[in-house]
């Protein structure tokens, strides 16, 4: 990376918006400052031409009548009549002190038609040569220099010579006409008849373009780097001002700490992306604390539910070893074991909920095959489990360990609440994509607002579901969290028609491999 853009770089937004702002304006206003002046140039340049046209018209009727009317005027402009024979007749504004004029001008355009003594104007280019210096000493001083028209006694050349050094060695426009005089003007016949033939040339001096166009070279000069700098002035000023709200939220954001997770950053009144940002900010802080105190609400819901094991652990410990000789071992050790199962099981919980959320291992899972598995387990150990007809299959990807898991804590919740049954539905949707897993029991039906609630973490609805009947309160919730891994929904809602409640898993079905059995696609 160049120098240059690193150093930009590590200005502030300000100063870096302000000079690529000013750097910017400096490049179009110096654009547009020399094309305006090129177009005034041109304009004036072309008004001049024309004028020139009008005075080629006016000159040549002079010529035309032998200039009876007296000499040219001496605001005119350089201008020469030059004869068929080459003789230059008369001219003016430095034309005749041109060295070798004559050759450079254009050729004599065609004769004027008919009676005119005028012919039509022509316009050509031509580039001039140097300044005829056979006087040299008449006109310059001896450091070479021209001397002033105003302290020589005759003014008027002086001045001619000075203007033809201000043509000398430039290209210009020449406007050429042809004229006739007739013989009683005419000193130095070209015609047998006595006239004379000659063309009447003016050439097109840029001064006045020149002049216009240098006047404003100093206004200009001083005015585009003027007018850049206030727009970079006026950017820095702006982009300091808008990013007012973000140093704003910066400060705030950098005082809010565990213990003040309430504050919010300051959200501008302007409808724009700083406000947007600042919106966001204050979501994030909202979900930030929000979660900061679910994560301390679970904190203290899993340190008591620790607190009651250990300390039925540590009173039979501790009385075994206070009265060694009035108590059972076994009894003791059958305890202290119920009481570590529960620690263990309340361990074991809590970290599967505290692993981060992320999608599971996409293996092919039969969701037929486990819940026959589970129906036949719970049989096996006396609970009144029951499996309706439904798929023989049930592909899903996922981990198979937890969706065990899941289904495992469905029923234990099921068996648990149950007046005298659970029922079990495996079912696909109309359209194959989907895989539902009902959980019936037939116990007292939760209300729509417990449907929620039962998924959150350590939740006990009534004083029957018992610390010892009903668990660490963790299973649905890991349900609910094991289903949202594999892309699915669980659902809660009361039996219809009643009584009881109806847990939903869906899952999304994942095509089974071509031929292969129930045994074969289930873990």
């Amino acid at each position: 990376m160049s120098n240059p853009v690193r150093l930009l770089r590590r200005l502030s937004t300000p100063l870096r918006t302000a000079l690529v702002a000013g750097l910017a304006a400096l490049v179009l206003f110096g654009i547009g400052a020399w094309s305006f002046q090129r177009y005034l140039y041109d304009a004036v340049y072309d008004e001049t031409d024309q004028r020139a046209l009008e005075l080629s018209l006016r000159l040549a009727a002079q010529a035309a009548r032998g200039w009876k009317d007296g000499p040219p005027a001496l605001g005119d402009g350089p201008f020469v009549q030059i004869d068929r024979d080459g003789r230059v007749i008369t001219g003016s504004g430095g034309a005749t002190y041109l060295a070798g004029l004559t050759s450079l001008l254009p050729p004599s355009p065609p004769d004027p038609p008919g009676h005119r003594a005028v012919g039509n104007p022509h316009t050509h280019t031509v580039r001039l040569g140097e300044v005829d210096e056979r006087e040299r000493s008449r006109f310059h001083l001896p450091d070479g220099s021209l001397r002033s028209a105003g302290g020589y006694p005759v003014p008027v050349e002086q001045s001619a010579h000075g203007e033809a050094h201000g043509l000398s060695h430039r290209s210009l426009f020449v406007v050429s006409i042809p004229v006739i005089t007739p013989a009683d003007g005419c000193e130095h016949p070209t015609e047998p008849d006595g006239s004379c033939r000659s063309t009447l040339y003016v050439l097109v001096p840029p001064y006045v373009a020149e002049y216009v166009s240098d006047a404003l070279t100093a206004p200009l000069a001083a005015g585009v780097p003027g007018a850049a700098l206030v727009v970079a002035t006026t950017a820095w000023a702006a982009t300091r001002r808008s990013l007012r709200p973000v140093d704003a939220m910066r400060r705030e954001v950098a005082e809010i700490t565990d213990d003040s997770l309430d504050r919010r950053v300051p959200v501008p009144e302007g409808r724009d992306p700083i406000r947007a940002l600042a919106r966001t900010t204050n979501t994030t802080l909202d979900r930030l604390e929000d979660a900061v105190e679910r994560q301390r609400r679970f904190v203290g819901d899993a340190a008591h539910e620790l607190r009651s094991p250990l300390a039925a652990l540590h009173y039979q410990l501790e009385t075994a070893l206070e009265h060694p000789d009035s108590i059972d071992p076994t009894e003791v050790l059958e305890g202290a074991l119920v009481a570590t199962r529960r620690i263990h099981g309340l361990t074991e919980d809590l970290l599967l909920l505290a692993r981060p959320d992320g999608p599971a291992p996409l293996s092919l899972v039969d969701l037929a095959g486990l819940t026959r598995e589970l129906v036949l387990e719970y049989r096996d150990l006396g609970h009144p489990v029951s499996l309706d007809p439904g798929p023989e299959q049930a592909p899903v990807r996922g981990d198979g360990l937890q969706l065990h898991r899941l289904l495992r804590n469905l029923l234990d919740n099921a068996v648990r609440h149950a007046h005298t049954v659970v029922v079990l539905t495996v079912a696909v949707t109309d359209d194959g994509g989907t895989f539902t897993v009902t959980v019936h029991n037939d116990g007292t039906a939760l209300t729509p607002d417990e449907c929620e609630r039962v998924f959150e973490r350590f939740t006990r609805l009534d004083e029957a579901r018992t610390r010892d009947a009903g668990g660490s309160g963790l299973g649905l919730a890991i349900a609910r969290d094991i289903a949202h891994r594999h892309r699915g929904t669980l659902t809660a809602r009361p039996a219809v028609p009643a009584p009881g409640t109806t847990f939903t898993l869906r899952a999304p079905a994942a095509p089974s491999p071509g031929g292969s059995t129930g045994e074969e696609a289930a873990l």
